[in-house]
């Protein structure tokens, strides 16, 4: 770009011509001792319709705002002696719009100092620009503080960490603490979880996929609070993950409201298995023995006939026995479904076998297999409710699912367990099932409600002629860890 300017041949103007062809999007101005404007250039300025001619040969605090007239002279003064100088203003012509202006001497031969320049440069957008981020940024902080989530950049290189406002605010930390990763982890993370967070974020160092880490901090008042930690990588263009940013989110409440809502429904389940219980005990003690008791009596009464009562009679007799003795193996077998005796004793397993057992001799299928990968006990609770599941499906099984085979498997994984059972019956229509709403149907809905009642998860994959299969997720919770563990 060739700058217009009146004639000159000295180094000066070889100097503004070469800063004009490099800085092309702003407007220059290059005077002399007198402050009189000797060339004038920059795409800004033709940008605006404006030409050389209405600055080439105006005084320098001419050509801009009045009221700047003073400090645009003492600027310019500023310049002849060597020194910059910069000020913002509005336009002249245009006042809406917001200028940067800076004073640079210009060198000649010997370092002499032989003319200024003024570099403006229209910085309105780029202005309107910061106060919008300034503003998004007031409202993100604000939006942060509001849902408890703080904001964090982990750099993997250096293993810095940078951390939003309200991050510290959530740990109890100085505004704009600079800290590694390493530091926060041993610093803010509770003891008992420092080496699980630690080890997990190791894992995800080659893993840009999102993730979440649930686990305890300790203020640095002392207060313990759970966080959900959410995040994802990001890569250079070698694929390689180089970061990640997440968010960290303060979900001490809703562990302490669901450890709340845990225990009333402990309480209520407790209530619910000792009310089955009673019952058992009840219909054990009165009704099987007095229906036992009816059917020795039968047996005596057909005795004594022998051969003086009829044929008839006797045939009559007889099968009211056998039909009596039926009703009082399902009567058993009823006590036995409302009070499981070895799952309280011998744990989940071997009560899934038994009722597999149950169920295979019931339905007379040709196999039904039980698969486990538990190593212990459950939680109480949780035993009782997948235990509830699996004897409600295979009620199903038998029932309704005409199968020749049937699958109860129980898996462990990270920190939930899940029950599924599977049979290659007939299947059905989940459409369907929703409304006729018969009494299998409302099986179904009492699983569920009883799975999501405890945080989990319940689903049911079937359709006509596919087989079925009931599945029940179920988060785990060691109560020795203690909250948001």
């Amino acid at each position: 770009m060739t700058a217009e300017a009146l004639p000159r041949g000295s180094a000066g103007d070889a100097g503004f011509r070469l800063l004009a062809e490099h800085l092309p999007d702003i407007i220059i101005l290059a005077f002399d001792n007198r402050l009189d404007i000797w060339a004038a250039t920059g795409t800004a300025l033709r940008a605006r319709g404006w030409t050389a001619s209405q600055f080439l040969g105006r005084k320098v605090p001419a050509v801009g705002r009045p009221d700047d007239a003073a400090i645009t002279e003492a600027s310019c003064r500023a310049a002849l002696r060597g020194e910059i100088r910069r000020f913002e203003t509005n336009g002249n012509i245009e006042p809406s719009r917001l200028w940067a202006m800076q004073f640079v001497p210009i060198p000649g031969e010997r370092d002499a100092i032989v003319g200024g320049m003024v570099l403006a440069r229209d910085i309105t957008d780029h202005r309107l620009a910061e106060r919008q981020l300034q503003a998004s940024r007031r409202q993100l902080a604000e939006a942060q503080r509001i849902a408890q989530v703080g904001s964090w950049d982990w750099d993997l290189e250096t293993d810095d960490l940078a951390v939003s406002d309200e991050l510290c605010r959530l740990f109890g930390l100085p505004l704009g603490i600079k800290m590694t990763m390493a530091q926060g982890v041993a610093e803010a993370i509770h003891p008992a979880d420092q080496e699980r967070v630690a080890s997990y974020l190791g894992r995800i160092r080659d893993d840009p996929s999102p993730f979440e880490l649930e686990h305890r901090i300790v203020r640095v008042d002392g207060d313990v609070r759970t966080v959900l930690a959410r995040g994802e990588g990001v890569v250079d263009e070698h694929g390689r993950v180089v970061r990640f940013i997440g968010t960290d989110q303060d979900i001490t409440e809703r562990r302490r409201a669901d450890d709340e809502r845990r225990r009333l429904l402990d309480r209520v389940y407790e209530a619910q298995e000792g009310q089955d219980r009673r019952l058992a005990a009840d219909l054990h003690d009165g009704h099987v023995q007095s229906l036992a008791a009816i059917g020795f009596k039968l047996e005596q009464a057909r005795l004594r006939l022998g051969a003086s009562g009829s044929p008839e009679v006797d045939e009559l007799l007889w099968q009211v026995s056998k039909d009596l003795s039926t009703e009082v193996t399902s009567l058993r077998r009823t006590i036995g479904r409302l009070r499981p005796l070895v799952l309280v004793e011998d744990g989940l397993e071997a009560a899934l076998r038994e009722e597999a057992k149950s169920a295979c001799n019931r339905a007379a299928l040709v196999a039904c297999e039980v698969t486990s990968e538990l190593d212990g006990r459950l939680d109480p609770v949780v035993e009782t409710a997948l235990f509830r599941v699996a004897q409600q499906a295979l009620a199903n099984v038998v029932d309704h699912a005409a199968a020749t085979r049937a699958l109860v498997a129980i898996e462990c994984s990270g920190r939930g367990v899940v029950l599924r059972v599977v049979d290659d019956g007939c299947g059905f229509d989940p459409g369907h099932v929703r409304v006729i709403g018969d009494i299998a149907h409302f099986g179904l809905i009492a699983m569920r409600e009883r799975v999501e009642a405890l945080g989990g998860r319940f689903r049911v994959t079937t359709a006509p002629g596919e087989g079925t299969v009931v599945e029940a997720r179920l988060p785990l919770t060691d109560p020795a860890e203690g909250l948001g563990a």
